[in-house]
């Protein structure tokens, strides 16, 4: 079996370069396409109805550090002479925002990467991989710690 579209999800704040590397290995082997994408939670404003300055500038941050990450990623496969595309979102359902994109761009395999966590936060993010494991109807690796 062959992959001609691998995306990596950077889905939880503390990860590890683990499913980023299997992607990029697996990317020079197959001579495939790969897209590193990275989703974390909006942090929601402070009033409902809109943002104020602080919201706008918490999500300021959010987003540069989400770029500077994602080009940190890119460096590193044109290295090894792999092109690579970069996506990120800030959204309120990553599960969704996911599956969404595995669908909207066909992909054959998505490496997904799952670093150690709270107990609070394995039951959060069990639940968003199992969503998209379910609704995203393509090949799923998740990567676990060693």
């Amino acid at each position: 079996m062959t992959f001609s579209k691998i995306v990596v999800a950077i889905i939880t704040p503390t990860h590890t370069k683990k499913s980023f590397e299997l992607g990029l290995e697996m990317a020079k082997k197959f001579d495939s396409e790969l897209t590193v994408i990275e989703c974390m939670y909006k942090i929601p404003p402070k009033f409902y109805f809109f943002e104020t300055k602080s919201d706008k500038k918490t999500t300021q941050n959010q987003t540069s550090k989400l770029k500077a990450e994602l080009e940190k990623w890119k460096k590193i496969a044109q290295k090894e002479g792999v092109s690579v595309k970069t996506k990120f979102g800030l959204t309120d359902n990553i599960s969704h925002w996911v599956i969404d994109y595995v669908k909207e761009h066909k992909t054959d395999l998505l490496i997904v990467d799952y670093p150690k966590l709270s107990m609070e936060e394995i039951t959060l993010y069990d639940d968003i991989i199992n969503m998209i494991h379910h609704k995203s109807h393509c090949h799923l690796l998740t990567m676990k710690p060693t």
